[in-house]
């Protein structure tokens, strides 16, 4: 069977991974907001929809900054839950085989409190482990659904393209494009953090 510790660190490195790839790709969105506000002050009034819509990508690239910023702290909170829970894990193994070698040892009860004391530990931990878990599922499923509205972003900003004119049009659906690429990408890197997630519950499940 798969050592689910091995499994773990294995998980959340590849998740920090993507969430950089994230951070990256979201600070593009606001090179990509910038670029649309400076075509639209050129088209001045042909293009007066697309400045609310830069502000609305540049919130978007503010909040998956901040949000992938705050998942990538959960999972190094989670990487140090895994380990003290390890050290707890591997602790009840040398119990459990102390006890197992010496049952018929005269003062093999002596150990019953540091067992009970290392067990208790153990159990608060995995709980802590759970939960952390948990809630990096949920920061991932948030900002997912914060992800949909850069489509809708993308449908506007076309349409406001096409009001344009011909002279600001097509770098206008270029930001378009972008926005619909980044968000793309960024929807990619999620779904395979989600499925790592996975991978550490089922750990979780297997023990």
């Amino acid at each position: 069977m798969t050592d689910p510790n091995n499994n773990y660190f294995v998980s959340v490195a590849e998740i920090a991974a993507k969430l950089d790839q994230t951070t990256l790709i979201s600070q593009q969105l606001s090179l990509t907001a910038s670029n649309a506000r400076a075509v639209a002050l050129r088209a001045g009034e042909k293009a007066a929809g697309i400045r609310p819509l830069t502000d609305f990508i540049d919130r978007l690239a503010e909040i998956t900054i901040l949000s992938s910023k705050k998942i990538n702290a959960l999972a190094v909170i989670l990487s140090k839950t895994s380990v003290k829970k390890m050290r707890a894990d591997n602790a009840i193994e040398r119990f459990n085989a102390v006890y197992k070698s010496g049952k018929e040892a005269k003062y093999i009860d002596s150990i019953d409190k540091q067992h009970q004391s290392c067990k208790l530990e153990q159990e608060q931990l995995e709980a802590t482990y759970r939960r952390q878990i948990n809630q990096l599922s949920i920061e991932l499923k948030v900002l997912s659904s914060e992800l949909r509205n850069a489509i809708i972003l993308a449908t506007l900003s076309r349409v406001e393209a096409s009001q344009s004119g011909a002279q600001y049009q097509d770098a206008l659906i270029n930001v378009a494009d972008n926005v619909e690429g980044a968000a793309a990408k960024i929807k990619e890197h999620i779904k395979y953090s989600q499925h790592k997630v996975s991978i550490l519950e089922e750990c979780v499940t297997l023990e």
